[in-house]
């Protein structure tokens, strides 16, 4: 349909692969923007749960950043080796089915799709949320703006990975480097009221912030690292060599996490950022006011930043459907989500993530703060999980290069994960959290009821014998009609080259005069005696009912036989012209379709104008 070609594109051929694939860079703008607005409010997360304790807690975010950025580099590490070892991606799912079993990776793999699709909802909501403190007689349209923002980005993502990598990598270099800017030259800036980080610190004030605050604090701190993962289960999107491209695009994504997140903590506390819970203004926009006043740069910073927290939901559009289709292989997803569309994108994926995600902001109304107590635990899980598998891994491979450092890193990047799904639960549960930890276990249950599905469907139609030939059986073809007309003789010529046994016309009529009518027009076709004409009374004026009680009990009396129902189906050459018909046909080949030992088959007899009188 020329619609369809106008707003996805022209489709692509299966050998024009490559087109559907990215390099470093592009691979870089489309699976990192996640991760990289993180940036935007994971030194803020910070500081907010510090101010609890007082402006002298705020020294402990650089220690808590430090951490942070070290669990990033295990990750990185981590995440290298997984994807030189599973090219096709799958990241922490795949790694967990074949190093600890298919529990872990079903969890990795559940997890994961939660994260993703909270990932589209929190960033766009964030991202609105941004346009709306901006535009405030927005705010009633705020819902309806971010369904057209997550449609949008799904119909994006549906033309192509290359057509999204275009659209979304200018925010998200434009971002790098005005926060990388803006972090050199914090450091570089010579402010007398700016504090150095030699500063000694009252011993009295540290040792007022409890154990549990500093958890608190690292805890919401490593939403930074949320997107992480994202490069390793979308490895397939790279051009060849896929494996080195992805482990280059995973390093430069350390590379500027780490610098920018780092530095935005260290200038946050030499400029003595303090934002608490209900402050309007971010922690960038106060830092750009210090360090290059409220002006075009401050702006820009802003709109950049409302820019890459939407489009981070772009690396969900990235990695869920390269997910669904690996475990979908795996059986454990429904089959639908292997297929390719026409532009060599895994569409139905696309298509279920935007919907999911539009429906979260539908029932969350496009709250920001409801929604984010469910993020980061899913994805934190899936790299408990990976990390843990890693270690395992090596350890059985005691000739692989580099296997002690590897080891060491699976292990302690796996408890300090670990550790920030554990306090993320015990914070956030009672805002919200709880609804993860029930989702996870749940999805878990439907995937395998998905799996068990598919081995018994594979064990119940595999021939085991194959001896045994295919023989015919008895055949009797039965056409329900609304009167003798040329649907009628279409049906019939389509049932009569089946060279059925028996075949039946079968009219229900709901009234005498309607089944005398019918009797004479039929008596005037004369037509072969093979055909028999079935008239039956319906009392109560319905007619699906006694059509299929009479096919059931048709079917009962030739049992092993088959019974094939020819429906005639009229198809008229305008849309709004099916508000005229009731399409009974549909009706009853929904309600037939389901009886064994019933066929059934639609005829369709489509209306011409220019032959109304031919005949």
């Amino acid at each position: 349909m020329q619609w369809r070609k106008m707003v996805l594109g022209q489709p692509l051929k299966t050998r024009d692969v490559e087109s559907g694939q990215v390099g470093v860079w592009e691979g870089l703008s489309i699976l990192a923007p996640d991760a990289l607005s993180s940036v935007a409010y994971g030194t803020q997360e910070i500081i907010i749960v510090l101010m609890m304790a007082g402006t002298a807690a705020l020294w402990y975010s650089l220690p808590i950043s430090a951490i942070i950025v070290l669990l990033l580099s295990f990750l990185v590490i981590g995440y290298r080796q997984i994807i030189a070892a599973y090219p096709g991606g799958g990241g922490a799912y795949v790694i967990g089915r074949d190093t600890i079993g298919p529990n872990a990776g079903l969890m990795a793999g559940a997890a994961l799709m939660v994260d993703y699709t909270l990932t589209v909802a929190v960033s766009v909501t964030a991202g609105v949320a941004a346009l709306v403190s901006a535009f405030p007689f927005l705010l009633p349209w705020s819902v309806p703006l971010c369904v057209v923002v997550v449609l949008f980005m799904t119909v994006v993502n549906l033309r192509g990975v290359r057509e999204s990598a275009r659209l979304f990598a200018p925010p998200t270099y434009i971002f790098i480097v005005m926060v990388l800017s803006m972090v050199v030259a914090g450091l570089l800036k010579h402010d007398p009221t700016a504090q150095p980080f030699h500063q000694d610190i009252d011993p009295i004030g540290l040792a007022a912030v409890a154990p549990m605050l500093l958890l608190r604090a690292f805890s919401s701190g490593s939403s930074a690292l949320t997107g992480v993962e994202a490069i390793s289960n979308g490895v397939p999107i790279f051009l060849q060599p896929g494996v080195r491209r992805a482990r280059t695009a995973l390093m430069l994504l350390g590379l500027f996490l780490g610098s920018m997140f780092l530095g935005t903590s260290l200038i946050a506390y030499r400029f003595h950022i303090h934002v608490t819970a209900t402050s309007k203004v971010t922690v960038l926009q106060l830092l750009a006011n210090d360090i290059f006043g409220h002006g075009i740069f401050f702006y820009v910073l802003s709109f950049i930043t409302m820019s890459i927290l939407a489009v981070a939901a772009n690396t969900s559009f990235a990695g869920f459907p390269q997910l669904a289709s690996v475990m979908a292989r795996d059986q454990w997803m429904p089959r639908m989500f292997m297929a390719r569309g026409d532009r060599l994108v895994y569409q139905n994926g696309i298509v279920v993530l935007g919907t999911v995600a539009a429906i979260l902001v539908i029932v969350f109304n496009a709250n920001t703060d409801s929604l984010i107590p469910l993020y980061a635990v899913g994805v934190y899980m899936s790299f408990t999980i990976a990390l843990i598998s890693l270690a395992k891994k090596r350890l059985s491979e005691p000739h692989a290069p580099g296997r002690g450092a590897t080891v060491v890193v699976g292990i302690f990047g796996g408890i300090l994960t670990a550790t920030v799904v554990v306090i993320s639960i015990i914070a956030k549960f009672t805002h919200g959290a709880y609804m993860v930890v029930i989702a996870i276990p749940l999805i878990v249950l439907g995937l395998r009821a998905i799996r068990r599905h598919y081995q018994a469907v594979t064990e119940m139609i595999q021939i085991q014998h194959f001896e045994i030939k295919p023989v015919a059986s008895r055949l009797v073809v039965i056409v329900p009609v609304a009167s003798v007309n040329k649907m009628t003789r279409e049906s019939l010529s389509y049932a009569l080259s089946m060279n059925p046994d028996e075949l039946v016309v079968l009219h229900v009529a709901i009234s005498p005069e309607q089944a005398a009518q019918i009797q004479e027009r039929w008596n005037k076709w004369d037509l072969d005696r093979r055909i028999k004409l079935v008239v039956i009374q319906s009392q109560y004026r319905s007619v699906i009912r006694p059509l299929v009680r009479y096919i059931d009990h048709f079917r009962n009396l030739l049992h092993p036989g088959k019974v094939v129902v020819v429906i005639p189906e009229m198809v008229v050459d305008r849309f709004w012209k099916n508000l005229l018909h009731n399409h009974m046909a549909m009706t009853l080949q929904a309600v037939l379709l389901f009886r064994r030992q019933v066929v059934v088959t639609v005829v369709p007899f489509k209306l011409d104008p220019e032959q109304i009188k031919t005949d």
